[in-house]
């Protein structure tokens, strides 16, 4: 007697079963995947505009005291997020509530929360979810930025020395006292002007140049600033000599690139690009000749007038200022900005 045979016909049927229930399962993961793969878009969008504002935000630094000004903050904080987008269906501007922006000024620190919910420009919306009944997702992001006080110094370091007043640590800011960066004639400094000599750096626009100690590299340096970094506690060369040229040359050019060129303003009534703000190292006192010193600090002033004669001191206005470097517990009056959370 013959076993019974199996129905050809009943096991097509049951591939077919298996197939339609494997597609199923493959088109819920791919569905899964685009909503899922969305909010991490969204995610990665919201915290870039919070890096962005909380940075921006930071950078709104009082030149009078070095705190962050709460006011400035916010509206500097509120621009940058408006510049960055993320999704709601299509990409939109992230938009930034007065309440989303925190300044501690004793800290110095500035915190920005970012979102995708209906307070701002409404959730994310979601495409395959919505057939679980989720429409939409809440999604936020934040950051802190803190400004502090700088240890190393990257970028736009002209090669002056700044010495504080005797029997003082630190410069006083506002219109007077003025400081002397460069000095006229030498004396009571033993033939040195305050001029200092960087290293080489083969970075920025005077990269390259040969011979350090040479006129256009110093002229250089002035109207551009030394691009690589310099630290506190290191050791410079000063630079013996007056070289009028390249120091009448290079704060021209410096000055000339300013679109506010007054003469004799103070920095409250100053309306210009920055040029003028001249960031040089702290100093201890200068030695004769060529010699070693050491790097105590770093200060930001306010140049108050055009350089035109071989002999003129350089006088300017100190200055709180932010640059490009690496925080710390420094003695410095200029600060650097980066994040924290």
């Amino acid at each position: 007697m013959k076993p019974p045979q199996k129905s050809e016909r009943n096991e097509r049927g049951v591939v077919i079963i298996w197939t339609a229930f494997f597609m199923l399962m493959m088109l819920g993961f791919v569905a899964l995947g685009i909503d899922v793969a969305k909010v991490m878009a969204t995610r990665t969008e919201l915290q870039n505009a919070a890096d962005a504002a909380a940075l921006a935000g930071a950078s709104a630094l009082d030149p009078t005291t070095g705190q962050i000004r709460p006011d400035s903050a916010t509206i500097r904080a509120q621009w940058t997020s408006a510049q960055n987008k993320a999704f709601v269906d299509a990409p939109v501007s992230v938009t930034l509530l007065s309440g989303d922006v925190q300044v501690d000024p004793n800290e110095n620190t500035v915190k920005v929360t970012v979102r995708r919910n209906p307070s701002t420009d409404g959730s994310m919306i979601t495409h395959v979810a919505q057939v679980l009944g989720i429409n939409d997702v809440d999604i936020n992001a934040t950051a802190t930025a803190q400004a502090q006080r700088t240890c190393q110094q990257c970028e736009r370091l002209a090669p002056m020395a700044a010495l504080p007043p005797a029997g003082q640590s630190t410069f006083q800011t506002g219109c007077s006292p003025l400081y002397q960066l460069v000095r006229g004639d030498g004396s009571g400094a033993n033939g040195n002007w305050q001029l200092l000599s960087f290293p080489d750096c083969p970075e920025g626009q005077c990269g390259g140049m040969s011979g350090t100690t040479g006129a256009d590299y110093l002229r250089c340096l002035l109207e551009n600033g030394y691009a690589c970094c310099v630290g506190v506690n290191e050791r410079v060369l000063t630079k013996p000599g007056g070289n009028a040229g390249p120091v009448i040359q290079g704060l021209q050019a410096r000055w000339d690139a300013d679109n506010d060129r007054r003469t004799n303003i103070c920095f409250s009534e100053y309306a210009g690009n920055h040029s003028r703000i001249v960031n040089v190292p702290v100093t201890q006192p200068l030695g004769g000749g060529r010699d070693e010193v050491i790097v105590t600090g770093f200060a930001a002033f306010f140049l108050h007038e055009r350089p035109s004669g071989p002999t003129q001191p350089v006088w300017a206005e100190f200055v709180y200022d932010v640059v490009p470097g690496t925080g710390g517990n420094c003695n410095s009056t200029v600060f650097t900005i980066r994040l924290i959370e």
